[in-house]
């Protein structure tokens, strides 16, 4: 395990973070390993061994135990994949913090956008928070219609969209230089394209395709009545 790497031995067989120090391991995507033939997650399994055992075993030839001392756990994971064992679950302090409204998200988002464009030499048309408000929330809405028009399936389980995939989007558009990008029209531009790169890009067969190109023109004159698309 990556975590034996970062530990110092403190006795004959154990091991632990330098003295007075505690190590944090974060474990993201909890219940994306597969389940196997007989019901298990083998990372997991392995994880539910440190945890509730507080060892290892050696993967040397004697397979001694290794003991692990203060290390604390946090781990994370969204709804849709392998269920976990609830065996393993038991031993968290479990919080499930829903998917936040979407007023929170396209604010969060102005806030970024209208910050970025403000401190640039951008023109005076593009530093206004109504501005970044409408591409919050012509990515906002895009994301809600790509959502609910295609979810995922058994043939097609990649199709999980979430709050990283707006986070692209706006990195994407953050990539914007006043010698470049210095409009209006520019900056929608930009726009369309970061959709279509995060959305677009990631579907699988010309029906899918043609479903989310209009989600992707939702750019246009709903959004900008004078725009450029």
């Amino acid at each position: 395990m990556v975590v034996e790497d970062v530990l110092e031995k403190r006795t004959k067989d154990t091991f632990g973070p330098p003295a007075g120090k505690r190590l944090l391991v974060f474990v993201d995507d909890l219940n994306m390993p597969k389940v196997d033939t007989y019901g298990t997650q083998q990372p997991v399994a392995l994880l539910k061994l440190l945890i509730d055992k507080g060892f290892l075993y050696d993967r040397g030839k004697d397979l001694s135990i290794k003991y692990i001392k203060d290390l604390q756990f946090i781990a994370a994971m969204v709804p849709g994949r392998n269920d976990v064992d609830p065996r393993f679950v038991r031993l968290f302090n479990v919080f499930s913090i829903i998917f936040p409204a979407s007023d929170s998200i396209k604010r969060i988002y102005q806030t970024i956008l209208t910050t970025f464009f403000s401190m640039g030499s951008f023109d005076a048309s593009l530093q206004t928070p109504e501005f970044s408000d409408k591409l919050s929330k012509v990515s906002m809405d895009v994301f809600s219609a790509i959502v609910q028009t295609l979810p995922p399936t058994p043939a097609k389980f990649h199709y999980i969209f979430n709050l990283r995939d707006l986070s692209r989007i706006t990195e994407g558009v953050m990539q914007a230089t006043p010698d470049k990008c210095n409009a209006v029209a520019d900056v929608v531009r930009l726009m369309r394209h970061e959709l279509l790169r995060i959305f677009y890009d990631r579907l699988v067969g010309v029906h899918n395709s043609t479903e989310a190109r209009p989600a992707a023109r939702c750019c246009g004159p709903s959004v900008f009545p004078t725009g450029p698309i």
